[in-house]
């Protein structure tokens, strides 16, 4: 899945050039750039999908409990004043019910899979991020150049525990503790 910076850490610059996005954005994608941009955006992103219907899925990722992102919006919240979040998700009808928000929240789900290019960059914008045991939200947050960014991710990455996940999280990026 390339999510380790160990395959790529010394082209680093050369990479995030090379995936950088060469067509400006339009519409409701420019504008809600320009809205991460002018406040403390936290990109959330809940992948369900295949973790919850398949269940080879579910036994080898898990499915990342409300638990998890309750607790990383809690230390978001401790690190960052008036946070705005933006929510990405494969199921936003799902979270829209069971993921209750204090605060400003936008869920982003007008792009669809021909244009979820897209929501990675506006995942990638946004100044912090709580990501997904998923290779998606994983290169979002990754994305995002600023150094000072804040990154939340769940531990272990894996439902399955015998896996080694200690390459695949940069070490400035930190890791609150889930139950799959």
């Amino acid at each position: 899945y390339w999510q380790s910076e160990k395959y790529f850490k010394e082209i680093e610059s050369e990479l995030r050039k090379d995936l950088s996005f060469t067509e400006a954005p339009s519409g409701e994608n420019f504008a809600l750039l320009n809205k991460m941009r002018a406040v403390n955006s936290v990109s959330i992103h809940v992948r369900r999908g295949d973790y919850v219907s398949n269940s080879a899925a579910t036994k080898f990722h898990g499915v990342l409990g409300l638990d998890y992102y309750r607790a990383a919006i809690n230390l978001i919240q401790e690190k960052t004043p008036n946070p705005s979040y933006f929510i990405f998700s494969d199921d936003p009808e799902w979270v829209k019910q069971n993921l209750k928000i204090d605060g400003e929240a936008t869920y982003v789900n007008h792009n669809g899979p021909d244009k979820n290019y897209e929501d990675l960059r506006l995942m990638s914008s946004c100044k912090s991020h709580i990501i997904a045991n998923s290779t998606f939200s994983w290169w979002g947050a990754w994305l995002n150049p600023d150094p000072n960014k804040i990154v939340i991710v769940p531990k272990p990455w894996f439902a399955d525990g015998k896996l080694d996940d200690k390459d695949l999280i940069p070490s400035n990026w930190t890791r609150i503790q889930n139950r799959y």
